[in-house]
């Protein structure tokens, strides 16, 4: 008994000590789960300090190549406070030192002579040939932004914008050239040079048409039948399409500059502004220093650990496409609006000229209806009479009279019935007498439901027919009205087209 009991004992402890041991290697495993996250958090905060601190190491080196470059430095501050002042209509600040070669000087210099309506012919020429894309560029935007859009050069435009690339893309440069000119910042022959330069790069095959479409709505027109569909869907697109071009181009906000153009230059701007761009040009540094200056802006984001891209001229703004499709659909923005749809024009108006013609179609001489397997023929005078009976014995046809398949169950419950009763119950027992009038019954019963079902059949044949009859009437009455409404449908076909016409032609596009 005692050898019993010790052993039991012995065994208690033991799964004890058990327990006590999966619990420990529980925790053992929860906390060295603990400490690999702990030690990943920590060494990926240790690699962002180290990668900070290299940073700082090399930005401290770098800045000491900047000193160099303290007159240009001062050129560039010099050149924001001066567009600042020019913006608030306040005192320009005094010229620093100057800095040859750098364009940004007599870029600055032209500026101030053309705002004050005094051109430094002098000035300007030399700043184009120190960098006659860059000094195109800040004149142009510069100007648009102090509402100077007369002072603004068509060669500058030319030279700033370029031509973009052969797969459509665009620089920032190059939309903000865009947008700016869409806004009036610039003439409108300087805008005829940035429409024309961008509709070399639009696709033929954009689908403009249905882009355009989407912008426009239209009452609902009277719809013909399966011979007229074509023609009612392209009358009615051709009306949508009207309706968007009409709610482009009578924008009246889209006829004077945008005010946006002279916003506050004190307030941050939008990365894609002509305000922002002007700040990311001046800031671009001379030749010598512009590879320094990105180096820096890229150490300075590591060391804050904000993203490592830094912002350049020729950072890609998408393709032409895109944005003209982001464009079109944009009604808030009726400048780029209406810009867009100068471009899309010389692609859209062949549509529009081959969808009038289809909504032109003279209408058919007859259309049909359908019903199963029939078809009836309507014309102006009404359905083909001899055709709608075939179709109507069709439906008719397939509902008769009981047929003996069908009265073979109702009439073998009597027969067993009659059988079981007058056989079985007079002869053997009465309770077969019972069961016979059962399978009457049973017999009575099916007979019955077979006869409601067809009486059933033959009511919605009937139904199918009237139906049938209303359809061919409405039908041809639709038909008539279409034919009757001809000379009402083609005349407002033409004037859509003639309206089209007028609005969609490059020579007589709004200009904006």
């Amino acid at each position: 008994m005692s050898d019993w009991w010790t052993e039991r004992r012995q065994n208690q402890q033991l799964s004890d000590l058990q327990s006590e041991m999966s619990y420990a290697r529980s925790e053992a495993s929860s906390l060295r789960s603990q400490l690999s996250r702990v030690q990943g958090s920590l060494q990926s905060r240790v690699d962002s300090m180290s990668r900070a601190f290299d940073a700082f190491v090399e930005l401290s080196d770098l800045r000491q190549e900047t000193v160099a470059f303290l007159d240009a430095a001062e050129l560039r501050r010099y050149a924001a406070r001066v567009l600042s002042a020019m913006a608030a209509g306040a005192e320009l600040p005094t010229p620093g030192r100057p800095v040859p070669q750098y364009w940004l000087e007599p870029a600055v210099v032209a500026l101030v002579s053309l705002h004050s309506g005094t051109p430094d012919e002098e000035a300007v020429s030399t700043a184009i040939k120190l960098d006659e894309r860059r000094t195109s560029t800040f004149l142009a935007l510069a100007l648009a932004a102090l509402g100077q859009r007369h002072q603004v050069r068509n060669e500058w435009i030319d030279a700033a914008f370029g031509v973009p690339s052969d797969d459509g893309s665009l620089t920032r440069v190059q939309r903000v050239l865009w947008t700016t000119a869409a806004r009036g910042g610039f003439s409108a022959e300087s805008l005829d040079l940035v429409v024309q330069r961008l509709q070399a790069a639009v696709s033929t095959d954009g689908a403009w048409l249905t882009r355009l479409e989407s912008r426009g709505s239209t009452t609902a027109r009277p719809r013909g039948l399966k011979g007229t569909e074509r023609q009612d869907d392209a009358w009615m697109r051709l009306s949508r399409v009207r309706d968007a071009v009409d709610s482009i181009v009578g924008n009246t906000e889209a006829r004077e500059p945008d005010p946006s153009l002279t916003a506050d230059t004190t307030t941050e701007p939008d990365k894609n502004s002509t305000a922002a761009l002007l700040r990311l040009l001046i800031s671009e540094g001379s030749e010598p220093e512009r590879e320094t200056l990105a180096r820096i802006a890229v150490l300075r984001s590591r060391v804050t650990n904000g993203a490592e891209s830094v912002e350049t001229l020729s950072d890609s703004a998408g393709k032409v496409d895109a944005l003209l499709a982001d464009d079109l659909a944009m009604a808030a923005e009726p400048h780029l609006a209406a810009t867009a749809l100068r471009m899309i024009s010389p692609s859209v108006l062949p549509a529009v000229e081959s969808l009038a013609q289809i909504a032109d179609q003279p209408g058919p001489s007859e259309v049909s209806v359908d019903s199963g397997s029939q078809t009836v023929t309507i014309r102006k005078d009404g359905p083909d009479q001899l055709q709608l009976a075939a179709a109507a014995a069709a439906i008719t046809s397939r509902v008769g009279g009981p047929t003996a398949g069908q009265l073979a169950v109702p009439i073998g419950f009597l027969g067993a019935g009659v059988l079981v009763a007058v056989g079985l119950g007079l002869l053997v027992h009465w309770f077969w007498i019972v069961v016979g009038l059962a399978l009457i019954g049973i017999g009575l019963n099916s007979y019955w439901k077979l006869r409601t079902n067809l009486a059933a059949d033959r009511a919605r044949t009937e139904g199918e027919v009237t139906n049938l009859n209303d359809r061919c009437t409405t039908a041809t009455t639709t038909f008539t009205t279409y034919l009757n409404n001809t000379p009402t449908r083609r005349e407002s076909i033409t004037t859509d087209l003639t309206h089209l016409r007028t609005q969609l032609t490059p020579s007589t596009a709004p200009a904006t």
